[in-house]
């Protein structure tokens, strides 16, 4: 059996007096990619605030390669080599691309340093282009490139990215996809809010579904095709 990176059990998520997440459980294994699909509204940015303790559970665990960080900050959390790429992209408006890229680069935990600032200019060379402007200065499509390429000069073992491609160019979402394709080859295992079900089934081992904060659908992409039909009135109800 394969050994789980991220396993979540039976959290229960609150703002205020709204439980938006009930019972949440689910395991992301090392290496994997997983797919976190739900309409607005449904928890999907909850789940991944809860994984970071940035909306930290009421009850439940949060497990990160056999560890309960459940109670530690989130600043901790990310520590143990989990990168995450925020919906909105959370580009600083005061710092240049090549600083963006300079302030984050780090070796992983165990010394892992595949992803250097070198690579990640490689992999965008839109960014070589614009290494002097503002982050605020580049397109929507060139500031998610930069989001991803700030998250992988941290060489993590967890990529989260929520909306990975929402609102970009359909030429753009190509190259995105092509990237997380990249990541995931390269041993980093990825959890990826979206809504394209056809580039998700490609690109992911597994597939969670959410409505109201309960796990609808958990399966693998050959599940996910036996099951289209009901996955896809769930995410159009």
């Amino acid at each position: 059996m394969s050994e789980a990176l991220l396993e979540i059990k039976n959290i229960n998520t609150l703002y205020g007096h709204s439980h938006i997440l009930h019972d949440l459980s689910f395991r992301l294994d090392k290496g994997q990619s997983m797919s976190l699909m739900g309409r607005n509204g449904m928890g999907k940015t909850t789940t991944l605030k809860s994984i970071l303790g940035i909306v930290p559970p009421r009850s439940g665990h949060v497990y990160f390669d056999g560890e309960d960080v459940g109670r530690l900050p989130t600043w901790k959390r990310m520590r143990r080599d989990i990168a995450y790429v925020p919906e909105g992209r959370g580009i600083f408006h005061n710092l240049t691309v090549k600083e963006h890229l300079q302030m984050a680069a780090r070796p992983g935990s165990d010394g892992r340093g595949s992803w250097d600032y070198d690579r990640v200019l490689e992999t965008f060379p839109r960014l070589q282009e614009r290494l002097s402007n503002l982050g605020t200065e580049l397109s929507g499509g060139e500031q998610q490139m930069l989001a991803i390429g700030r998250a992988l000069v941290t060489n993590p073992r967890l990529m989260i990215l929520d909306e990975a491609t929402e609102g970009l160019a359909p030429l753009i979402r190509q190259d995105i996809w092509s990237v997380i394709a990249a990541i995931r080859e390269s041993g980093i295992s990825t959890l990826v809010v979206d809504k394209n079900i056809k580039a998700l089934k490609k690109l992911c081992d597994r597939h969670v579904v959410l409505i109201k904060g309960k796990v609808h659908f958990d399966g693998s992409s050959e599940e996910l095709d036996l099951n289209l039909e009901n996955v896809e009135r769930a995410l159009s109800l």
